[in-house]
């Protein structure tokens, strides 16, 4: 047995009996994946042939494998639980269904250098957001006041314009906007995109480094003058700092394509088609 889990073709390194307590899942498919390679290899002298009970173990652990694999009638049950409709050829080719048995499905965890290589060829999974800083000039007042409305809105494109003309004039030009602006300088941000619950967020982040806003953007409070100073792009989180992110990453990624496999061998074993085909 010992000989058995020191065998350079055996997929452990460790005794027979810490192979099968230890995350049984995982070593049951590792089974599956060399056990017909541990029995159609050539002994060498220095390598004895599996024991009657290490073989009964290996073929214990490959039937709970299998049996860990969700049948036809399981998915079927699974569907219905969560409320996912469709045909047999349908529900097998579902990716909410591959999503909820993937867990089912053991993963071989990842080497550094597998994690290292996926790390470097997306980068921009593990940059943190680009920062967004800006000005504002608020023209306080009541929208839906038709007259106040033009001549606030004529107010602001005049802002506009001489915006366009010399962005340096911004800090002289706040004292037409309304307190509540000019309490913080009329400055937005510095702030990431999605996180800023506001009225006007969505032009303000259409803006690019250095650019005015065309129009005056309204809004309960009044009309919004809005320019961009610059976009700090987001820092790359350091490769030991997130080494855990990539690895679970990666095994969500394994377990997932695993589902995907089982669930197109259930569909081609049982001659399912999805509908419309």
């Amino acid at each position: 047995m010992s000989t058995f889990a020191r065998d350079r073709r055996s997929p452990v390194r460790e005794s027979l009996a810490e192979f099968a307590v230890g995350r049984p899942q995982r070593r049951a498919f590792d089974l599956i994946e060399n056990l017909e390679v541990l029995r159609r290899a050539t002994p060498k002298p220095s390598d004895l042939p599996l024991t009657p009970v290490e073989l009964h173990a290996a073929e214990t652990l490959m039937a709970i494998a299998r049996a860990m694999a969700p049948t036809l009638g399981e998915i079927r049950d699974i569907a219905a639980r969560h409320g996912i409709a469709g045909t047999d050829a349908d529900l097998l080719r579902n990716m909410a269904m591959a999503n909820l048995v993937a867990d089912r499905f053991p993963h071989r965890q990842p080497d550094r250098g597998t994690c290292r290589a996926y790390y470097d060829a997306h980068p921009h999974e593990y940059r943190g957001p680009d920062l967004y800083e800006g000005g504002e000039i608020l023209i306080g007042g009541d929208v839906t006041d038709q007259d106040w409305r033009g001549e606030a809105y004529g107010r602001a494109e005049r802002i506009i314009a001489m915006l366009h003309y010399d962005r340096r004039v911004f800090n002289d030009l706040l004292i037409y906007s309304a307190d509540i602006a000019r309490d913080r300088g009329g400055r937005i941000g510095p702030v990431a995109c999605g996180t800023w619950e506001s009225e006007i967020a969505a032009p303000f982040f259409s803006l690019k480094a250095g650019e005015v806003f065309p129009l005056p953007i309204p809004s309960r409070q009044g009309f919004h003058v809005l320019l961009m100073d610059r976009i700090v792009p987001g820092r790359l989180r350091p490769f030991a700092e997130i080494e855990g992110d990539v690895v679970r990453r990666l095994a969500t990624r394994s377990r997932l394509a695993a589902a995907w496999r089982h669930l197109e061998s259930l569909a081609d074993n049982h001659g399912l088609v999805p509908s419309g085909i």
